[in-house]
């Protein structure tokens, strides 16, 4: 599978433009992400094959740290765990949701277990998207959460290239997480 989506993403990087190439400025993948029901059973399993120390698991922080919008509105996922084991070359994320609706939960629902998405850092997010409609038809993101130095906004993908995107972008987002906070702290 993880062949098919490289070819898929290759496919997608490479679509001309008025005789340019248009495609993601900068090829860094970030992580690849899996959505699992049993986060702790996973974990041990990487573990043991990576010959590992065993990562920590935590709940994914809520607006306080990292503010989110699922299409649109604030949302809090303190429910969900994650697990984070970094390779040499990639980070693999790994996450179980809770039973409140949630990005993962919605996937993993969808889809099952396994590959949720590839995350790439770009520069140009618009660049990005533009070329990501162009190559699956796919009308920008569903959730986008921030963190104070970096975005990250979900692309769904799943039909043209067998998993999301995930489009990562440095930049300050002070102003945007307190509207976000605001937001939040208004309707509860």
């Amino acid at each position: 599978m993880i062949i098919v989506v490289m070819q898929c993403l290759y496919k997608w990087m490479t679509i001309y433009e008025e005789e340019r190439i248009c495609q993601l400025e900068q090829k860094k993948l970030v992580h690849i992400a899996f959505v699992v029901r049993d986060l702790d059973k996973v974990v041990d399993a990487w573990t043991k094959i990576l010959g590992i120390e065993r990562p920590r698991i935590w709940n994914i922080p809520g607006p306080d740290v990292a503010p989110v919008l699922t299409n649109g509105h604030p949302e809090i996922y303190t429910n969900c765990r994650i697990s984070v084991i970094q390779l040499e070359n990639v980070t693999l994320e790994l996450t179980q949701p809770g039973d409140e609706p949630s990005p993962w939960k919605t996937f993993l629902e969808k889809h099952g277990e396994g590959m949720m998405h590839m995350a790439f850092l770009t520069p140009d997010e618009e660049e990005a998207f533009r070329t990501i409609k162009e190559a699956c038809g796919t009308d920008g993101y569903y959730h986008i959460g921030y963190y104070p130095d970096q975005s990250y906004s979900f692309v769904d993908t799943f039909d043209s290239l067998k998993t999301e995107l995930n489009i990562k972008v440095d930049r300050d987002n002070s102003e945007v997480m307190n509207k976000i906070r605001a937001q939040i702290t208004k309707n509860n």
